[in-house]
């Protein structure tokens, strides 16, 4: 734990946030979700940037909004994770392409480059609504 590591305990930490060590506890724990204002000062406190202090739960709850309405899952993908699937995308819809036209026995490269725009289109639109970016502002990103 990145408190302990800093010879920080719980109190400590609760005072120099002005909260309760039963509060920082629940924090600690996962119990609750603290405001992103609270992240900042922690992380100050810690001598960390607050990006090392959010957990992929957190996120989710946070872009979630904790709705009940609005209860779809979020997973968060790293930056490689995103490359590789947008790289799937792009060989499926060539894939596709070749494939509904050998099928067919289409030999227009026009008509071969059309569906290989319809494809593609298919893949980036696929891509833009799966994946999920969602910019969270911390006091360091400003």
């Amino acid at each position: 734990m990145l408190r302990n590591y800093k010879n920080v305990c719980q109190e400590g930490m609760a005072t120099g946030l002005n909260i309760s060590q039963a509060s920082y506890s629940r924090i600690e724990a996962s119990r609750d979700l603290p405001e992103l204002q609270l992240i900042n000062k922690i992380a100050d406190t810690l001598e960390v940037k607050p990006k090392s202090l959010i957990s992929a739960r957190w996120y989710a709850e946070t872009v979630n909004g904790g709705s009940e309405k609005n209860k779809r899952s979020v997973s968060t993908i790293n930056r490689t994770g995103q490359i590789a699937y947008a790289v799937l995308l792009v060989f499926g819809a060539w894939d596709s392409t070749f494939g509904a036209a050998a099928g067919a026995e289409i030999v227009s490269k026009d008509a071969i480059l059309f569906m290989g725009g319809v494809f593609g289109l298919a893949a980036f639109f696929l891509y833009y609504f799966t994946v999920k970016h969602v910019a969270l502002a911390f006091e360091d990103d400003v």
